[in-house]
């Protein structure tokens, strides 16, 4: 039965089968939220010990102890556009648990997803920061978490978004710095795939998410609902998804199941667009 507001069925099974990852440990960028944090409830449930990460301390406490009751939990607040706090993150995780085994990097900037920006209106101090963002972020994430992978034979998924493939006008900025995760993330799969790590991305297309949410907000219940009824006229499946329906996928590339897949980017969107 789908949950108010059109966001699909109220209870999400989860792909991770209960033991899958028993022993592993999973790293996550952006998990005190939205997508990252179900991903981190999806691998605690599947038994991976768990290191997530954001900016915000308050945040960041919050969600390690309401995930705390499901298994071993760490948060670490970091920067993940600066490079030694990337260091420092990977190096933390390495220190806590002993090894990594999965990553996912989903940080995300919250100011640019969704904002519509005329082409020469943007700064370039405004468009450097999406892309450190939303691309060198990712590269500084895999540059420190590969040789880690390495040992245990691991696997990276990296978030990109459908606006890499819709190109709207006035995302250009954002929509081609999740182009450059993609491109990344096919290029560094195939130099490590002999080497045992496999890397792959998921594209989300509206999932019901703070950064959704944003977008979603109006003076009214009855504004909020046009809202949502204006996304849902675009997706086939006329809901908007769910962060559990990320995570699912996030969790099914990085097990067993999907042990010959790699270089790949797999759409979550419902089937949305034109």
């Amino acid at each position: 039965m789908a949950a108010p507001g059109g966001v699909g069925p109220t209870i999400a099974g989860m792909t991770g089968q209960v033991g899958e990852f028993t022993g592993q440990v999973a790293l996550i960028t952006g998990g005190t939220s939205g997508i990252g944090l179900a991903t981190a409830r999806a691998f605690l449930t599947a038994g991976a010990a768990v290191v997530i990460c954001g900016r915000s301390p308050e945040r960041g406490d919050q969600a390690a102890r309401e995930l705390r009751s499901l298994g071993a939990v760490e948060f670490v607040a970091a920067d993940v556009t600066d490079e030694r706090s990337v260091q420092q993150l990977v190096e933390g995780t390495l220190d806590r648990f002993g090894r990594l085994d999965h990553a996912f990097n989903n940080a995300a900037n919250t100011e640019a997803a969704g904002a519509v920006n005329a082409f020469t209106d943007m700064s370039l101090t405004v468009f450097e920061g999406i892309v450190r963002a939303s691309l060198t972020s990712v590269w500084l994430c895999m540059k420190h978490q590969i040789p880690a992978l390495l040992d245990s034979g691991g696997t990276i998924v990296n978030t990109s978004s459908k606006d890499a493939e819709l190109r709207t006008v006035g995302t250009g900025s954002y929509a081609a710095a999740k182009a450059g995760v993609e491109v990344l993330t096919a290029a560094a799969a195939k130099e490590y795939a002999a080497r045992g790590v496999r890397i792959n991305a998921v594209r989300p297309g509206a999932i019901l998410t703070p950064m959704l949410e944003k977008n979603l907000t109006a003076p009214t219940p009855g504004g909020r609902q046009e809202r949502v009824e204006r996304y849902e006229s675009l997706i086939a499946m006329k809901r908007i998804g769910r962060p559990e329906e990320v995570a699912d996928t996030v969790l099914w590339l990085s097990s067993s199941r999907a042990s010959y897949i790699t270089g790949q980017v797999v759409t979550v969107d419902g089937a949305i667009g034109p």
